[in-house]
């Protein structure tokens, strides 16, 4: 089944249908593949199994004609020209991962790379312990950062809100 979003003209196809309604789309005529798209793909699983309707989005070049079809609410924002990687309805997610051991470094640097492409983030979990990390969101909130979410993906696939 072929689809159009709500914020994009480009068709989407339904790759996986949920029971309760819930959808994991990916644009047609883009690849996907490689180690960010599962974690992407868990994340949208987890959003789809309550029933919301997700989109893997693909990367592409600022310049590309698709990038108005596919990215166009970001136009006029501060994240214009980013590409974020997923949908959630009509809401933008960025997932960032992590290959370092410095936990607290690890995570200040994912929320960091979050926040250029999406006010929701969803970041691998590195450890760290939740107090810290909702302190140091809110601090960044505090000095005029704009974060809405922040999910911690689990190595089992779960998804946990953490602000």
């Amino acid at each position: 089944m072929y689809t159009k979003m709500k914020t994009m003209t480009s068709a989407t196809t339904i790759i996986k249908r949920y029971k309760n309604g819930g959808t994991i789309e990916t644009c047609i005529g883009f690849k996907y593949e490689g180690a960010d798209y599962s974690r992407v793909y868990a994340c949208c699983k987890h959003f789809a199994k309550q029933g919301k309707r997700t989109v893997i989005l693909p990367k592409i070049h600022k310049k590309d004609p698709l990038y108005k079809e596919i990215y166009g609410d970001l136009i006029g924002t501060k994240y214009e020209n980013k590409c974020p990687d997923f949908l959630v309805g009509n809401k933008f997610y960025e997932h960032e991962g992590f290959i370092s051991k410095n936990q607290k470094n690890v995570f200040r640097n994912m929320i960091s790379r979050g926040i250029k492409q999406s006010s929701r983030i969803v970041i691998d979990d590195c450890g760290v312990p939740w107090r810290w990390a909702e302190k140091n969101i809110r601090r960044r909130i505090e000095q005029g950062t704009k974060i809405s979410e922040v999910w911690v993906l689990k190595s089992d696939g779960a998804l946990d809100q953490l602000f």
